[in-house]
């Protein structure tokens, strides 16, 4: 049942990042990636600093949450991308 919680987080950041690209909104992925990073980044820093239990809690947010919906966006960007790429080439007649 744990893998539900990375694979719906994944999930949303692949369906979102292909959403922003496919459709011409790069600066919205652009924001979306920068503040899961800096998500990760604070959760890293916070398992750094905390004891005990709370710093297990920050790098399980870290691990099945931020991590598996940056990797999504990434993802579902590219293929936005691609599929933005694909739908504008115009077809060769012969």
């Amino acid at each position: 049942m744990i893998f539900v919680i990375p694979a719906v987080a994944a999930l949303i950041g692949l369906t979102a990042g292909w959403g922003f690209l496919r459709y011409g909104m790069s600066s919205a992925a652009w924001t979306v990636t920068v503040l899961l990073a800096v998500l990760m980044a604070w959760g890293l820093y916070k398992s750094q600093v905390a004891q005990g239990w709370d710093a297990l809690a920050y790098v399980v947010i870290w691990l099945l949450g931020a991590a598996p919906a940056l990797l999504g966006l990434g993802l579902g960007a590219l293929i936005g991308r691609w599929r933005r790429i694909k739908a504008e080439m115009v077809p060769q007649v012969e």
